[in-house]
């Protein structure tokens, strides 16, 4: 039933109110099916739906953050929802009051209406309704900011498909810092950092750009690139990505802390455009980026740097070994994971491919990473997929290596 649902492309009109932490929104969903589904399921959180419309709508309900919609009988399989929701994330979705701040990170389904699976990946449009004095960064491309009322309607566009979880905005009143790498354009936001010092915290991202450009063999294909200092967590999204707000001060302390920002970026790449079929693959999307903030970091810094990061996924794995919760790479399921498991997809997983690098050899490493890349973009990876391109590149089965 759900399997069958595709997702085009999402229009989402939001307003939060950082004041009550609450938020109401309109999310328009184009999808297809097929021709003898009689109902799909969208993830809807703890959000309270008011209404359900569109041609094909029979009838609606919800139950355990789950919204089933019946379809009319028609052998259509394009389908054009509307939904009007609204509620109070209690994550998701997190509002400072004190500093008049909102910003989203990893539950989408907790702020808009959608469908979470990884492998259906879809354009959005982003229209969202904000106090005058503050400002709005989103997944995509700005395409315009107007005046409503005493209100600014920002508005945001992303043309490349992308899963659910990989989009998101943040709102609030932040110092800006404008580079470029060519043509594009490199924003960095924060609300305690001077300009001086957003310069200097993320002077290395033209730079990561280039290197992942180069590793991948795919140019970093949007107009602009958005770094925002905020909060407590970190996270990639389409175009943007969240990093801790004293994250800052680390960089400013040492000048080769730069694998948060690396990592982040890395997800533009390997994440949101080379995505993991379902969760149990997850470590497709953390592992590759973890170890290529480590890659990075040897390129700009010296073999002795790659190899103190190598080391310390090393460490963190061997932790999880000894309190014997080591598992596979790929997970059974994905549902609820522990810390520890979180260390296996991150570090273990950094770990064995640096393992594979060794096994494999310089050349046919890195110009497997470049085929799997190239071949797999815009499109979702399992495991046996990665092992097949990485043969291909070392002639040689690595079936041992991977079992």
């Amino acid at each position: 039933m759900a399997a069958d649902l595709d997702v085009q492309n999402y229009y989402l009109t939001l307003e939060p109110n950082i004041e009550r932490g609450f938020i109401k929104g309109t999310v328009v969903i184009s999808f297809t099916t097929s021709s003898d589904q009689s109902s799909v399921i969208f993830n809807s959180g703890q959000l309270q739906v008011h209404q359900v419309q569109g041609e094909s709508v029979a009838s609606f309900q919800t139950s355990n953050s789950k919204l089933t919609i019946e379809l009319s009988n028609s052998d259509s399989t394009e389908h054009i929802v509307k939904i009007d929701y609204s509620g109070a994330p209690t994550k998701g979705l997190l509002f400072n009051k004190s500093l008049g701040q909102a910003y989203t990170v990893y539950f989408t389904s907790h702020w808009m209406i959608c469908h979470q699976n990884p492998e259906d990946k879809a354009t959005i449009r982003m229209d969202v309704l904000i106090s005058e004095d503050k400002q709005c960064i989103a997944s995509g491309e700005l395409i315009t900011k107007k005046k409503v009322g005493r209100k600014s309607l920002y508005q945001w566009k992303q043309d490349y498909e992308t899963p659910a979880y990989t989009y998101g905005f943040v709102v609030g009143n932040f110092k800006k810092h404008e580079m470029k790498y060519h043509s594009i354009a490199i924003n960095n936001y924060s609300s305690s950092h001077s300009l001086t010092e957003l310069a200097k915290i993320f002077r290395e991202t033209p730079k990561i750009i280039s290197f992942f450009e180069e590793k991948s063999g795919i140019p970093y294909n949007q107009k602009s690139y958005n770094q925002i200092l905020i909060g407590y967590h970190y996270q990639e999204k389409s175009g943007v990505s969240i990093l801790k707000e004293t994250y800052g001060n680390h960089v400013l302390k040492d000048s080769m802390e730069t694998n948060l920002i690396s990592h982040e970026l890395a997800h533009q790449w390997w994440g949101n455009r080379i995505t993991c079929k379902n969760w149990n693959h997850f470590w497709l999307n953390e592992a590759v980026a973890t170890f290529m903030s480590a890659a990075y970091n040897e390129y700009r810094f010296g073999r002795e740097k790659y190899q103190s990061d190598i080391n310390a996924y090393f460490k963190v794995y061997e932790s999880v070994k000894n309190r014997k919760n080591d598992k596979p790479l790929v997970f059974d399921n994905w549902i609820n994971p522990s810390k520890d498991d979180r260390n296996i997809v991150y570090f273990k997983g950094a770990y064995v491919l640096h393992l594979l690098r060794q096994e494999m050899g310089e050349l046919a490493f890195w110009e497997g990473i470049k085929n799997y890349s190239k071949y797999y973009f815009d499109k979702h990876v399992t495991t046996v997929d990665f092992q097949n391109m990485m043969e291909e590149s070392a002639q040689k089965e690595l079936s041992k290596f991977f079992n």
